[in-house]
């Protein structure tokens, strides 16, 4: 960015006096002068100015000199505003301060400044001086810039009167209106509605990822209702696996990802994230509000901290874990909660003031002090003890009183603690009102099982469980060795005492179980006693357990030093134990001595009460000890801050929130956003090519309720949907909207990497439909039949074959750019995915009866909703009959081939 003016420096055209300085201007003004007639042609009209020298000035100086900030009262927005401020005189390079200001070799004078960017380079200086010796020439009406605070998107969303339009046949919604005023204006006519087979296709794999059967689309053109194809909406947008299909469209927009680091140690995400991801599905599929989706991943711990599908949408905040390092986590956190939700990138104000946006440094932290307090657990789940087997990621309160800090320039190592940054928004989203500000923040005082999580009657049960199982595996050890001890029997000597010392090992193995399982539930006694606050009776309750535990251990040592006493033989081969069991003996008879004088005494500190465990702190480094940080406690309360931020979000006023889903569901359905930029909705953002149309959507959707598949419904039976991709009879369309921007027909889409990999296994009859779960890791899934959703996909881990096809990146994905690269044609010609799924696709299109031509016809139409003509099925016919012909071929072996070569046709991978 460039800065004309300097705080300190009052007088905007004051310089430097010095005769270097003097002598270095008189030298770049002569040089710049003899530069006017080799340059004015590259900077001397105002089409150059609009092309070239404005946009530099946007760039560099706009965000300190324009409608953002004006340093030193300087604006350079337009020419007229850079001449009245004295920094540029019509043709006169050398008496230029915008030219010495940027030329200045002193760092401190310079300007752009150091910490606003590099300086300008040779040639745009060069360029600057022969705009101004060409005259400075700019339009006469030009205009500065607008108030930031006007941007389209930073407006109250207001419906928009639905237009009328003059071909009010195409139109089936609301939405056909908007788009149609687009085409009346600008004389464009749109395509007609495609083919059944096609619209058949494209709704299966919009809505469900899925493509129809032949028997679908057989149906589906037979059916003579008119409303068949609403009917088939309905029918998909019930189907469980529309829930799946859109759940990765989040999850990209989420940055979903499973756990990732060095070997067996978790650094990134978490383990066992995949609870989060069913909850996307069955949210989805529930038609769960996209508010109440929001609401819930960013606070549901704060919002309904004993319901246990809320605390999984936290999972959300539990992906940002990052073992070694505070502040990456939290600037990860506030770039992409910004991003994500609010269609803004905060992350730009992290070291300074926003460039385009009203974004200050400071607000940056004020966003990330909603999220200082937070760190992530994993909770206990019915049914498993162990949490490295199983468990619900969450996020919790924990860092209450941590403050934040601004740090200078955005270096870790250089915070301004003058000041503790209290959380907030910036000035211009402030948009409640004293009565009723959705940003109030109130501290939580959680339910006791939120923050004493072994309190959930499934905790108990699990952890008796286990003891019970262990003290099944003993009794089952126990009858083994009693078996081997009657064997024994028959025979003599040594064999009969190493039989026995196996016994008395088995039976004290028993003992100890049998002692666990008492354990549990004192312990669990021992805690409801706690809950009734008598923490005497606890501690009593507690010991008594501890004693169990202990006396059972000394019986054990002891007996096993009986046992090897029992024979020399097996004494002697003990000899070096016997050291370390007589002090295990004796750290035991300690520990049952303290718990006896304990019980007589009646009395136990507060801080000895052991809880049976129901969930683990996730541990972090940030201290660089080498070692995990000390362990974090579990708060009675929340700060309340991140439901706050929540509902303020999610607030009905809110500009931004409701445009951004909007956007990407329309991005979806449609091939292209109505605003290019999904995740920058602002001032450097694109502009929308339909706004009335977005905020149309975007009220709909909050009118609905958060509905999304109120939307899904309206886009996908909209005509602008079902129109045809084709170009055919279009020439004056193409010669006036070239890349189809105001949609005068449908955009193709290239299918997503999961959707390519899902729709040769369904066609071939092998898709795995079972929903949720733990991922498929990664040496299972070649031969893995699952939905590539349920793969496991991280950082370091990710499937070949869809990462081929553009597989979302973890770090971040709010559009999937896809691309054409030789690889993706060799991995569906080679692959055992295709070769094998060739031959199974082609046995379920064979009906037995019919010839060739109709195998050839049906297959065109289930794998590419082409209805082949004549050239194409003789081509087809030929082929086969070659393929037939050749040894050790067959009519099976011909088809198979023949569904190989339609796999890799362009239209398989592409909804028309």
């Amino acid at each position: 960015m460039m800065c004309i003016a300097v705080v300190c420096r009052p007088v905007i055209r004051s310089r430097p006096k010095t005769a270097l300085f003097d002598g270095f201007r008189v030298l770049f003004a002569a040089a710049c002068c003899s530069l006017i007639f080799s340059s004015s042609a590259e900077a001397g009209s105002i089409d150059d100015y609009q092309t070239k020298i404005k946009p530099l000035f946007k760039t560099r100086c706009f965000s300190c000199h324009g409608a953002l900030k004006q340093e030193g009262g300087l604006r350079l927005d337009t020419a007229e505003l850079m001449i009245d401020g004295g920094v540029v005189t019509r043709g006169d390079v050398s008496d230029s301060v915008l030219i010495d200001r940027v030329s200045e070799t002193t760092v401190e004078d310079r300007m752009p400044p150091e910490h606003e960017g590099e300086a300008l380079s040779k040639a745009e200086i060069e360029l600057l001086a022969a705009w101004i010796a060409a005259g400075a020439p700019a339009p006469e009406d030009e205009q500065p810039e607008t108030d930031p605070e006007d941007h389209w998107s930073f407006q109250p969303i207001v419906r928009p009167l639905v237009p009328a339009v003059e071909n009010a046949s195409w139109i089936r919604n609301p939405i056909d209106s908007f788009i149609a005023t687009a085409h009346q204006q600008n004389g464009l006519t749109p395509q007609p509605e495609a083919p059944r087979a096609i619209l058949v296709r494209r709704l299966y794999l919009d809505l469900i990822g899925i493509p129809p059967t032949s028997e679908e689309i057989a149906a589906a053109e037979q059916d003579t209702a008119s409303d068949w194809y609403e009917q088939i909406v309905q029918r998909l947008l019930d189907d469980p696996r529309h829930g799946e299909r859109w759940a990765r469209h989040w999850m990209d927009i989420w940055r979903y990802s499973d756990w990732w680091g060095l070997n067996a140690q978790l650094r990134n995400s978490q383990r066992h994230l995949w609870h989060w991801r069913d909850w996307i599905v069955d949210s989805l599929n529930a038609d769960r509000g996209y508010d109440e989706m929001v609401r819930q991943m960013l606070a549901g711990d704060e919002l309904h901290p004993n319901d246990m599908d809320a605390l999984v949408a936290t999972g959300y905040l539990a992906r940002n874990f990052f073992l070694f390092n505070r502040n990456q986590w939290m600037d990860e956190t506030v770039e992409h909660v910004g991003k994500a939700f609010l269609g803004l990138t905060f992350d730009c104000a992290k070291c300074h003031d926003h460039k385009f946006d009203p974004i200050q440094h400071a607000d940056f932290y004020k966003m990330r002090a909603f999220f200082e307090p937070y760190q992530v657990r994993m909770d206990m789940v019915p049914g498993e003890v162990n949490l490295t087997r199983d468990g619900i990621p969450r996020a919790f309160d924990a860092l209450l009183d941590t403050p934040t800090y601004r740090l200078i320039r955005g270096e870790e190592g250089n915070p301004d603690k003058s000041k503790v940054i209290e959380p907030g928004i910036p000035d211009f989203l402030d948009f409640g009102t004293a009565a009723d500000n959705p940003l109030e923040i109130r501290p939580i005082e959680l339910p006791a099982e939120a923050w004493q999580p072994q309190r959930r009657s499934w905790v108990f049960e699990n952890h008796l469980a286990a003891a019970k199982a262990k003290q099944k595996s003993a009794e089952s050890k126990l009858k083994q060795a009693e078996k081997a001890k009657q064997k024994a029997k028959q025979k003599a000597g040594e064999d009969n005492a190493a039989a026995e010392y196996v016994l008395q090992l088995a039976r004290m193995d028993v003992d100890i179980a049998q002692a666990e399982c008492e354990s549990v539930s004192l312990r669990y006694k021992a805690m409801q006693t706690q809950w009734a606050e008598s923490p005497d009776e606890a501690a009593v309750a507690e010991t008594k357990a501890a004693a169990i535990r202990a006396e059972r251990q000394v019986s054990l040592l002891q007996a096993k030093r009986s046992l090897l006493d029992v024979d020399k033989r097996l004494a002697a081969a003990a000899e070096d134990k016997r050291e370390a069991i007589e002090k295990e003996k004796s750290k035991a008879q300690d520990k049952v001595d303290k718990a006896e004088q304990t019980l007589a005494a009646a009395i136990l500190p507060n801080d000895s009460f052991t809880p049976l465990i129901g969930a683990q702190w996730s541990a972090t480094r940030f201290l660089s000890t080498g070692r995990d940080d000390p362990a974090i406690a579990f708060p009675p309360k929340s700060s309340g801050r991140r439901s706050a931020l929540a509902r303020w979000i999610t607030d009905r006023n809110h500009p931004l929130t409701a445009r951004v889903a909007a956007n990407h569901l329309w991005t979806r359905h449609l091939g292209q956003p109505l605003v290019a930029t999904v995740f920058d909705l602002g001032r450097n953002g694109a502009k929308p090519s339909n706004a009335a149309l977005l905020d149309w959507l975007a009220v709909e959707l909050i009118d609905s309720g958060y509905s999304m598949k109120h939307l899904h419904r309206l886009i996908v039976n909209s005509a602008v949907y079902r129109m045809s991709s084709s170009n055919a009879g279009a020439e004056s369309n193409l010669a006036i909207d070239p890349d189809n921007h105001l949609w005068w027909r449908r955009v193709p889409i290239r299918l997503e990497s999961q959707v390519v990999r899902d729709a040769v296994l369904s066609l071939a009859g092998t898709l795995d439909p079972t929903m949720g779960g733990p991922p498929v890791p990664p040496a299972k899934q070649p031969d893995s039949k699952r939905r590539s959703l349920y793969f496991f996909h991280s950082n370091n881990e990710r499937d070949l074959f869809l990462t081929m096809f553009d597989e979302a990146r973890v770090t971040d994905c709010y559009r999937r750019e896809p691309s054409i690269v030789p690889q993706q044609a060799l991995a569906l010609t080679n692959s055992k995915l295709v070769l094998t799924a060739a031959g199974q696709i082609a046995q379920r299109l064979s009906v037995e009866g019919e010839d060739t031509r109709e195998f050839v016809v049906r297959s065109f139409k289930t794998l590419l909703s082409i209805d082949a003509d004549d050239a194409e099925i003789a081509a087809s016919l030929k082929a086969l009959s070659v393929w037939e012909g050749q040894a050790d071929s067959s009519e099976e072996r011909a088809r198979a081939h023949f569904i190989w070569v339609l796999v890799n046709h362009n239209d398989f991978v592409t909804v028309r």
